[in-house]
C-alpha cells in the first residue's frame, strides 16, 4: 500500500474504492486543468500526501462564481480537442439559483455518473430504464425555434413546465393518461401544481403510475404527503445538480444514501474544517467527470452527514439536507399560481441566442403586474 492509501484508511465515509477513485481525480486535476494547476498549490511529488485527514481541508474550495469566472480555465488539458470540436456532453446549470454555469462530461463519464442512481432505483422500487417514464423541462432543445411544448421519446413523454395554467395541466395530464407512464420525475413546485389541478378538477386517475421521483427544488413533507395521496404510490427524493449528477438518493427507509461511487461529500464550516456530524456548507468533489473536474465545490446547500446504520442495508453516508433550491411562485391577477421557470426559460432562450451574455439574475415581484428585474 501507498502512504496515501494508509493514511485514508482513517478517514471517515470512505470505501477503499473510493479513496482510490478520489486519489486518481485529484491527482489528474492538478496535473491537466489550468485552473488548479495554475494556483501551484501542489507539485507534483506532494499529490499523493493530500488526501490524508489533515491536508485534503487545506484544498481550496471552488464555487459556481469563481468557475464562472476562469471559464475554459476548468476543462482539462486533455479534453481541449473535444471541447473545441464540440464532442463533450454540455449543458448548464439550471438557472433556478440566478446563476449560470456551463458543465461539460466525456459521454462515457456521463453515463457513468448515472449508473448508481440506476442501480439503486431497480434494487429499492423496481424502476429500469426501459420503464415509461414522464417528467417535465425547462429547455429540451437548444435550437429556439424547433422547441416545442412536448416531446416523444423512446420510453419517455416531456411537457414544458413554462405556462403551466390549468387549462395546460389539464390538457397534459390527458396525455399522461393516453400515454399510461411506469414512473413520474417532477419539481415539487411542479407536483403542486398538477395535484391541487387534479383534485380541483376531479380528474381521472392515474392508476399506472408506480413510483413519483422528486428532484431540483426543496421537498417539503406537505408535498411529499399531497402527492402519495394523489397518485397513491411510492415517493422517493433525489438530491442531485448538473455540476455532478446524482449525490444522494432515498432508500425506502427514509435516509438520502450518497451516490459514493460519484463523489465524495464534505460537509465543512467556514475555514474547510470537515464537521460532518453538524450543520454546515455541502462541498462536493467528483469522482466521475474527468473533463470538467470539480474539487471541493460549495454547492450552495446547507446538510449534515451521519455513519449511522440503515435498515436497507446501504452503507454510504446518509445526508440531511436543511437548505436547498428552491423556486417560488408568480401570483397572478386572478390569484392563480405560476412556477418561476417562465422566467429561468426567457432568460435560457437569451442565453442561447447570446452566447451566455446574462450570468446572474434576480427577479423580485414588486405588485401583481409589476417585476423589478436585474441582470449581471
Amino acid at each position: 500500500q501507498c502512504p496515501t492509501c494508509l493514511c485514508l484508511s482513517e478517514a471517515k465515509g470512505m470505501t477503499k474504492k473510493m479513496k482510490k477513485e478520489l486519489i486518481k481525480m485529484l491527482k489528474f486535476a492538478y496535473r491537466e486543468v489550468p485552473i488548479y494547476v495554475n494556483s501551484n498549490l501542489f507539485i507534483d511529488s506532494e499529490i499523493d500526501r493530500i488526501i490524508n485527514s489533515a491536508d485534503f481541508e487545506k484544498i481550496p474550495f471552488t464555487n459556481k462564481d469563481k468557475l464562472i469566472k476562469n471559464g475554459e480555465d476548468i476543462i482539462s488539458a486533455s479534453y481541449i480537442p473535444k471541447f473545441l470540436k464540440n464532442g463533450l456532453h454540455h449543458e448548464a446549470t439550471s438557472g433556478s439559483s440566478g446563476k449560470y454555469l456551463n458543465i461539460y462530461w466525456d459521454e462515457r463519464d456521463y453515463i457513468k455518473s448515472m449508473a448508481q442512481l440506476w442501480i439503486l432505483r431497480k434494487k429499492y422500487y423496481g424502476i429500469s430504464p426501459e420503464d415509461r417514464l414522464c417528467y417535465f423541462y425547462t429547455m429540451h432543445d437548444i435550437d429556439i425555434d424547433k422547441e416545442k411544448d412536448e416531446y416523444l421519446e423512446k420510453n419517455s413523454i416531456s411537457f414544458s413546465k413554462i405556462n403551466l395554467s390549468t387549462s395546460r395541466i389539464i390538457e397534459v395530464y390527458r396525455k399522461m393518461c393516453e400515454y399510461r407512464p411506469r414512473w413520474l420525475l417532477l419539481q415539487p413546485s411542479v407536483a403542486v401544481l398538477m395535484c391541487q389541478c387534479i383534485k380541483n378538477e376531479k380528474l381521472e386517475k392515474l392508476d399506472s403510475v408506480e413510483y413519483v421521483e422528486f428532484t431540483g427544488e426543496i421537498l417539503t413533507e406537505e408535498v411529499r404527503r399531497m402527492t402519495n395521496e394523489t397518485f397513491n404510490c411510492c415517493v422517493a427524493n433525489q438530491y442531485g445538480a448538473n455540476e455532478f449528477n446524482s449525490i444522494a438518493y432515498e432508500c425506502p427507509c427514509g435516509n438520502m444514501h450518497i451516490m459514493d461511487s460519484n463523489v465524495y461529500v464534505e460537509v465543512v464550516d467556514d475555514t474547510g474544517n470537515n464537521i460532518n456530524c453538524e450543520v454546515g456548507d455541502i462541498c462536493v468533489t467528483t469522482l466521475s467527470n474527468n473533463a470538467m473536474p470539480l474539487i471541493r465545490y460549495k454547492i450552495g446547500d446547507i446538510g449534515m452527514l451521519t455513519n449511522k446504520k440503515c435498515k436497507c442495508g446501504n452503507k454510504a453516508q446518509i445526508i440531511s439536507l436543511m437548505s436547498g433550491r428552491s423556486n417560488d411562485y408568480i401570483l397572478c391577477e386572478d390569484g392563480i399560481k405560476i412556477t418561476s421557470y417562465v422566467f429561468v426559460r426567457a432568460v435560457d432562450n437569451v442565453n442561447m441566442v447570446m452566447n451566455g451574455i446574462i450570468k446572474q439574475f434576480n427577479i423580485i415581484q414588486k405588485d401583481i403586474n409589476c417585476f423589478e428585474i436585474i441582470f449581471v
